[in-house]
């Protein structure tokens, strides 16, 4: 029965982070836009604040999202296959 178990666990974990992959980029998408958004509305308030939120959104659009997408897809797939390897001792 703990095998049966312990592979849901790996199963939801899994399904978790790819899952958690696309919800974290499109995130990363939304602040860097808004900084930029909000850096423009801060251009003749104060010029230091501005510059700031302009550097962090640029950060935030130059980080390559699609390793993001790579990293969690190989992590979520391995926890599904370690999952099935639980799966095997429960039948066993």
């Amino acid at each position: 029965m703990a095998g049966l178990i312990l592979a849901l666990l790996f199963w939801l974990a899994g399904f978790g982070l790819l899952a958690a992959g696309y919800v974290f980029t499109v995130k990363l998408k939304s602040a860097g836009k808004h900084l930029l958004e909000h850096a423009d509305h801060e251009k003749g308030k104060d010029n230091s604040a501005s510059i700031a939120m302009t550097i962090e959104g640029k950060i935030l659009e130059y980080i390559p999202l699609y390793l993001i997408h790579m990293a969690t897809g190989v992590a979520g797939s391995l926890l599904i296959a370690m999952g099935f390897v639980a799966l095997a001792f429960y039948a066993h």
